[in-house]
C-alpha cells in the first residue's frame, strides 16, 4: 500500500486523508445524536457532554493534521539539493535569495538577511534565514528583485508570486521553524 500512496500526487494524498477525516467524523456525529435522543431523562446533561466532548475531538483532529501537513513540509524541506544562491542588487542589497530543488516539480526559495546590526552573530558571517517559500513548477522558476520585494514567476503562466522585503512577521516566524 505504501507505493500506492507514492504514486498518488501529494493534493490527492492529503484530498484522501481530508475525506477519511471527514467520513469518520459524520459518524461519531452521527452516533452521539442517536445517544442524546435516546432517552428523555438527562437528555440536556448528555447533549452538553458530548459537544465538550465534540470540540475537544475537532481540535484534536485539527493539531494532527496540522502536524503531519506541517511535519511533511519540514521533511521535504530537510532534502533540499543543487541550491543556487542570487546575491540582491540595488536597493535590496542587504537581502540575499537561493533555490533549491526538491523534487522533480518542487521548488524551495529561501531569503536571507544580513543580520541586523553587529555582535557575535557566530556562523562565520552568515545570514540568517528571513523567509522561504515551496513553489511547485514543472520547469524552471525566474527569480527576480524588484525595490519592495523578490519576485518569482513560473513558465507555466498564472501570476507571479512576490516575497515582500522586508518579509512579513509571519514569514519571519514560520522560517524559525524547522
Amino acid at each position: 500500500m505504501n507505493h500506492a500512496l507514492a504514486a498518488l500526487p501529494e493534493s490527492a494524498f492529503y484530498f484522501h486523508l481530508a475525506a477519511l477525516a471527514l467520513l469518520l467524523l459524520s459518524f461519531f456525529s452521527g452516533r452521539a445524536i442517536l445517544q442524546v435522543l435516546a432517552t428523555r431523562e438527562g437528555r440536556r446533561e448528555r447533549a452538553q457532554r458530548l459537544v465538550r466532548v465534540a470540540i475537544g475531538r475537532l481540535a484534536a483532529l485539527g493539531a494532527i493534521w496540522t502536524a503531519i501537513v506541517y511535519g511533511h513540509g519540514a521533511w521535504e524541506r530537510a532534502g533540499a539539493h543543487n541550491c543556487r544562491h542570487l546575491p540582491a542588487v540595488d536597493a535590496a542589497a542587504r537581502y540575499a535569495a537561493e533555490t533549491c530543488y526538491l523534487r522533480h516539480d518542487r521548488l524551495l526559495l529561501r531569503v536571507y538577511g544580513d543580520g541586523g546590526g553587529g555582535g557575535d552573530g557566530g556562523g562565520g558571517g552568515r545570514e540568517h534565514l528571513l523567509a522561504h517559500r515551496t513553489i511547485t513548477s514543472v520547469g524552471p522558476v525566474h527569480v527576480s528583485w524588484d525595490g519592495q520585494a523578490l519576485v518569482y514567476a513560473s513558465p507555466a503562466g498564472g501570476a507571479p508570486g512576490r516575497l515582500a522585503l522586508p518579509p512579513t512577521w509571519r514569514d519571519r516566524l514560520l522560517a524559525r521553524l524547522p
